[in-house]
C-alpha cells in the first residue's frame, strides 16, 4: 500500500491553522476510487483520499496540522489479508492511500489521531464493499440501437439507495455517454449505439454516498464526533466489445 500527500495549488481554497484541531471543528471529505480493472490486485485497486476542513471559518479551507496529528487507515479483507497505513498530517490538501483487493469484500476505514497521547477517533468505516460491477453489454442490441448492460447492483449495507450508475460506450470512431441514473435492479438501459463500429467497451460506473453528516458544531470545542463527514464511493469496470452497425454482418 503507498500512501501521499498532495501538494497545495495556488487557486485553491484559503489554508488555516486553526487554534484548535479536536474532531468536533473538523469536516472531513472522503473520497473512494475503485477501479476494478486495475492489473496490481485480484480484484482491482483503490485510491482513498481525506480532505479536512476547519469549522471555525465559514469558507472552504485546507488546514493546516502542526501538532503531530495523523490518520491511520486499515484495508481488511475475511481472508485475512490486511493492509495498513499511517500519515502525519501537515499542510497538504488531501491525504491519499492506494490499496490492492486481493479479496472481497474489502472493508475501508480510517481513524484520527489528535496527539501522541490521545484515542483515535474513528472517521469513517465501510463494512463490506460493492459487489464487482461486472457488466455484459447483452446481445442483440435493442430497438433503435439503444444498449443493456447487465451488472450486479451494489450491498444494501453501503446504502444502495443512494447509489447511480452510467455507463460510456467506447469505439474508435466515437464514444456515446448514457445518463447517470439511480441504481435499480441489475439492468442499465443506455442510449442509441448504432453508430458505433468496431472494437471498444462499455465503461460502467457506480457511485455512492454511503456516509453523509453534518453535526454543524459551531459551538463545540470539546466533543468527539466529527462536525461533518461525507464519503463518495465509486466503482469503475469495463467489458470489452466489438460494434457492429445495423444491417451488417
Amino acid at each position: 500500500m503507498i500512501s501521499s500527500a498532495c501538494a497545495l495549488d495556488s487557486a485553491s481554497d484559503p489554508v488555516v491553522t486553526p487554534d484548535t484541531t479536536i474532531p468536533s471543528t473538523l469536516k472531513v471529505t472522503v473520497t473512494v476510487t475503485e477501479d476494478q480493472d486495475a492489473s496490481d490486485g485480484k480484484y482491482g485497486s483503490s485510491n482513498v483520499t481525506l480532505q479536512f476542513e476547519t469549522d471555525e471559518i465559514a469558507e472552504s479551507n485546507t488546514v493546516i496540522f502542526t501538532h503531530g496529528e495523523r490518520i491511520r487507515c486499515f484495508f481488511n479483507n475475511p481472508q485475512g489479508n490486511n493492509q495498513q497505513g499511517t500519515t502525519v498530517l501537515g499542510d497538504a490538501a488531501n491525504y491519499s492511500f492506494h490499496v490492492t483487493i486481493p479479496a472481497i469484500p474489502l472493508t475501508y476505514a480510517c481513524d484520527y489521531i489528535q496527539s501522541q497521547n490521545s484515542n483515535p477517533v474513528l472517521i469513517f468505516n465501510i463494512t463490506g464493499s460493492q459487489n464487482q460491477l461486472s457488466p455484459v453489454l447483452m446481445r442483440p442490441v435493442g430497438n433503435h440501437g439503444n444498449f443493456k448492460v447487465s451488472y450486479n447492483p451494489g450491498f444494501d449495507i453501503t446504502n444502495s439507495s443512494t447509489c447511480k450508475v452510467q455507463v460510456i460506450a467506447n469505439a474508435p470512431n466515437a464514444s456515446i455517454t448514457g445518463s447517470t441514473i439511480p441504481q435499480n435492479g441489475n439492468i442499465y438501459t443506455g442510449p442509441d449505439v448504432s453508430t458505433l463500429s468496431g472494437l471498444g467497451n462499455i465503461l460502467m460506473t457506480r457511485t455512492c454516498t454511503p456516509i453523509t453528516f453534518n453535526n454543524d458544531n459551531d459551538a463545540d470545542d470539546n466533543g468527539s464526533t466529527f462536525d461533518a463527514v461525507n464519503v463518495t464511493y465509486t466503482s469503475t469496470a469495463s467489458y470489452e466489445v466489438s460494434w457492429v452497425p445495423p444491417g451488417t454482418t
